[in-house]
């Protein structure tokens, strides 16, 4: 699969970046980006690397608000993928597009690529948050196209337009549990459900034809992948098979990969301090996702519990180490920068609640346990409203040294992540005049920057392409986004 670039191709090229043909409209950028997807496709960040270029040219999809947004010009290259993949036959067409093809492939997926087609997957409140216009974030009206399925399988026909919306939404609340004990498990899952609830109210209000909280269909999708602990001694092993790494070393995998395997929350456990892959998880077919689906909606339907189908065959991947489809899933732009709405509201509820026991005004970092991320960005923001100099400068130093003791993170890092997160604070704690507020305000305040700059979460892993500095923890031996096991 793939275009073939010929003369007349690398002539168009030349011209509209030579600035000899303008690039007027949607069309000509639409065009432009169908050539340089070719490359794309098969090496690199693929999307990612594609909207660095057209960005560095100063073309984008948007127009006015939405001129340079992220999501929206990612999202178009996305579709192009996806379109790529539906003129042939996933990852095995023998017919490779030709630059000639465009027009006929534009008519054929209109559909996907025409100007306006954005507004079938995104709301414009969630596609122009300044965060959503600063990294790549999942449509929340419908799924991406195709993207339900496993990549390289025969697709599924989808029992809903956003089948991945509670699944993923469940993944992150899962996923949560695993990295953190602190809070009790009934409590994780009510603010779970009354976050999700809130967002989903809000969106169905503007958007009708989008389906309405429920809170049983919530708790389905929750009993899929995020069961309550038990003890670990009754826990029965996984099932493991030998997995090669790039680096040569082994590790352990479970060999039926399943949402409801029950991990322990250690600090190298890598699927619970990992980033967050569930895009990548779905492409690889770690997750039947419309089975479970269907087994939901027959359970609704009848009024009873339904058994669920005899699970399709398992497929056993070769190569790095799922035959390289997590990395093709990334290259089409399956797996986003930042989480959805309903996960930001959720992980930021949880760390207001986790830090609401630490009690009214300023704290002594003995009282802090710097293995919680929460408790790490309410010391930062503390230290923001430090106005000597010295002072400041020795609490981060304290604060860095107990983080790489917790073994949180490295100490070459520790000390740029205090000062980038620092950096965030700021402009929020000026409100207080150096003035530590009471409890609920200060936990009011760290819910807003957590909402407003999600990517302290540190739960999604950002391009490498991107001259952003990611909050991640540093300590965990990821392979990025080259496997879904991370």
């Amino acid at each position: 699969m793939g275009t073939t670039m010929d003369d007349e191709a690398g002539e168009f090229l030349a011209n509209v970046e030579g600035g000899i043909v303008p690039v007027t409209c949607h069309d000509d950028v639409l065009r432009i980006a169908y050539i340089y997807i070719d490359e794309g496709l098969w090496d690199g960040q693929s999307v990612f690397d594609v909207v660095e270029k057209l960005h560095a040219h100063g073309w984008s999809f948007g127009e006015g608000e939405l001129r340079f947004n992220r999501t929206l010009d990612i999202f178009y290259l996305a579709q192009i993928a996806a379109a790529y993949y539906r003129w042939t036959s996933q990852l095995n067409g023998d017919d490779p597009l030709t630059f000639s093809d465009f027009d006929a492939f534009y008519t054929a997926h209109h559909a996907l690529l025409h100007p306006t087609a954005w507004r079938s997957y995104y709301s414009t409140t969630f596609l122009t948050q300044p965060t959503t216009a600063r990294f790549y974030r999942m449509p929340d009206l419908q799924d991406l196209p195709d993207s339900s399925s496993p990549l390289c399988l025969p697709r599924d026909n989808p029992v809903s337009e956003h089948v991945l919306k509670l699944p993923r939404w469940a993944y992150t609340v899962g996923r949560t549990r695993h990295r953190q004990t602190l809070l009790p498990f009934d409590t994780i899952t009510n603010i779970a459900l009354c976050t999700l609830d809130a967002v989903l109210t809000r969106l169905h209000a503007a958007y009708p034809s989008t389906p309405s909280f429920s809170e049983l269909h919530a708790r389905f999708w929750l009993d899929e992948y995020y069961e309550p602990p038990i003890a670990e001694s009754k826990q029965e092993a996984l099932p493991t098979n030998t997995n090669t790494q790039l680096e040569g070393e082994e590790e352990e995998i479970p060999s039926f990969p399943s949402p409801t395997s029950d991990l322990s929350p250690l600090k190298d456990n890598r699927e619970a301090w990992g980033p967050h892959h569930f895009g990548l998880n779905v492409a690889s077919g770690l997750y039947d996702i419309h089975s479970l689906e269907a087994q939901y909606l027959a359970q609704v339907s009848s009024g009873k519990v339904v058994e669920p189908e005899p699970s399709k065959p398992v497929f056993f991947w070769c190569g790095i180490p799922d035959g390289g489809t997590a990395f093709q899933a990334l290259q089409r732009g399956w797996q986003e920068e930042i989480g959805s709405e309903e996960e930001v509201e959720f992980l930021a509820a949880v760390a207001m609640e986790e830090t609401a026991g630490l009690g009214a005004g300023a704290i002594k970092m003995d009282e802090l346990d710097c293995s919680i991320r929460s408790y790490i960005l309410l010391a930062v923001m503390q230290a923001a409203l430090v106005k000597n100099m010295q002072e400041r400068e020795h609490f981060l130093g304290e604060l860095e040294r107990r983080m790489v003791q917790k073994g949180r993170i490295g100490e070459e890092r520790a000390g740029s992540w205090v000062r980038e997160a620092l950096e965030i604070m700021l402009p929020y704690v000026r409100v207080w005049q150096g003035e530590w507020p009471d409890t609920e305000e200060r936990g009011e305040m760290l819910r807003r920057i957590l909402v407003e700059n999600p990517l302290l979460f540190a739960r999604w892993k950002l391009s490498p392409v991107m001259k952003q500095f990611a909050f991640d923890d540093a300590k965990v031996d990821c392979l990025g986004c080259h496997t879904a096991y991370c």
